[in-house]
């Protein structure tokens, strides 16, 4: 409400100028009631962003953890390959410098080589 508006009698009257002041105050208090709401608003949309930062970091952190993780055991189970193939060479290599002696000798040799399987070099002669 304001003065212009009011009619003239009640533009002298206290009453009338009370209930401006009030008016006044009113629509003071709710400009401050909103920018009280607006800054816990900020507020929380500001936490919100935090915590989506601070999730997605985490997220970030467990990934490179497990990425790392998958390197280290592809790389521990590269070297155990290259043992096993080492091993492999070593007792080739032994198996046939007893063979080739066998006959430099003109003895019989008839030891299968390491890691023989007859039952996969079969080429189905057991088939029933």
């Amino acid at each position: 409400m304001s003065l212009a508006v009011a009619p003239e009698a009640a533009k002298s009257s206290g009453l009338a100028r009370l209930a401006v002041a009030l008016s006044g105050l009113a629509v003071a208090g709710g400009v401050v009631y909103l920018a009280e709401k607006l800054f816990n608003t900020g507020k929380g949309v500001g936490q919100m962003v935090l915590e989506l930062v601070v999730e997605r970091y985490k997220q970030h952190q467990l990934e490179t953890g497990r990425k790392q993780g998958r390197a280290e055991a592809q790389a521990e189970a590269r070297a155990e390959a290259q043992e096993r193939a080492r091993e492999h060479n070593r007792a080739t290599r032994a198996w046939y410098e007893r063979q080739q002696a066998a006959l430099r000798a003109g003895l019989p040799f008839d030891e299968p080589p390491p890691y023989y399987d007859p039952e996969a070099h079969a080429n189905g002669a057991d088939a029933s």
